[in-house]
């Protein structure tokens, strides 16, 4: 039976310190992206300007939390009629919307989560330095966060065994400990480098085995000399051709429940070389979401 899929929109910039974000989804609906998915169900949603107050360490709150809260509605409402969420970011804040919907549907004991980013978002409000909420989201999922960082009705408590974050290069030291706490799997991309791709999947893909599995792709992953369209370029990253290796071997497993892009900034994207790119990287999924 043919899948079903919901794009979901979440309009968010300001958990990061760049704006342009929130965009992405609308660059990548004019770009055709429904049409890959087999005329996707639209889940869009209003651009709301950022707050101008905000209690210390947690800038933009009240924004990010509106936004957040109407995504998991979204995604809980994709959930339910059976269609396989697809979230188009937006900065990676919104990934607490998501695992909240993703938590409260499937159970958080039976989630697991394939976290591909440049950083490992698992700051708390205590910890961050920022106050950047796109540097929380883990942390909130793991419910090590402030009750203001709680989406919906009960902290997610995602288990950090079943937490694996493949790529990160830009870890502030506090995050360390954190992930070392909560037992979580890091594979910096500095171990892909060193130990290979293959070596690290192999630990991966077969701890995925019994679970729900939610694929978050935050694209500044890649290296600058393949994409530049993001608010952070961190030199060392990881290839496209690496990244759709990641994510066709996890949606290989047949275990995938839902997939998030995140961090794509369209007014970056001079010429829309990086749209283009990503487009091919979608393309190229399309075969693997069906399987």
């Amino acid at each position: 039976m043919k899948r079903r899929y919901a794009l979901a929109e979440a309009a968010v910039s300001c958990g990061s310190p760049t704006r342009g974000s929130e965009g992405a989804f609308d660059a990548l609906i004019q770009a055709g992206l429904p049409g890959l998915l087999g005329d996707a169900v639209l889940l869009p949603m209003e651009k709301l300007a950022p707050c101008g107050t905000w209690p210390e360490g947690l800038r933009h709150l009240d924004t990010v939390m509106e936004v957040c809260r109407r995504l998991r509605a979204n995604v809980l409402t994709a959930l339910e009629r059976g269609e396989y969420p697809v979230v188009i970011g937006g900065d990676h804040s919104c990934a607490m919307g998501t695992l909240a919907a993703l938590g409260e549907f499937y159970g958080a004991d039976s989630l697991a989560v394939v976290y591909v980013d440049a950083h490992t978002d698992i700051n708390t409000d205590q910890s961050s330095v920022s106050g950047c909420i796109h540097g929380m989201d883990l942390a909130a999922a793991c419910g090590l966060c402030c009750d203001a960082l709680t989406v919906g009705k009960n902290r997610v408590n995602l288990l950090g065994e079943n937490l694996h974050i493949i790529g990160a290069r830009s870890i502030d030291p506090p995050e360390y400990g954190i992930v070392e706490r909560v037992g979580a799997h890091l594979h910096t991309a500095r171990e892909v480098r060193e130990r290979g791709l293959e070596a690290v999947l192999a630990e991966v893909l077969p701890a995925l085995a019994g679970k729900r599995v939610h694929i978050s792709f935050d694209v500044d992953v890649l290296d600058p000399s393949e994409f530049t369209a993001t608010g952070y370029n961190l030199p060392d990253g990881l290839t496209l051709a690496q990244v759709e290796r990641i994510l066709r071997g996890v949606l290989g497993t047949g275990q995938t429940v839902s997939f998030e892009c995140v961090e794509y900034n369209p007014a970056l994207d001079r010429g829309g070389k990086d749209l283009s790119a990503l487009m091919g990287l979608f393309r190229r999924l399309a075969a693997g979401l069906e399987g």
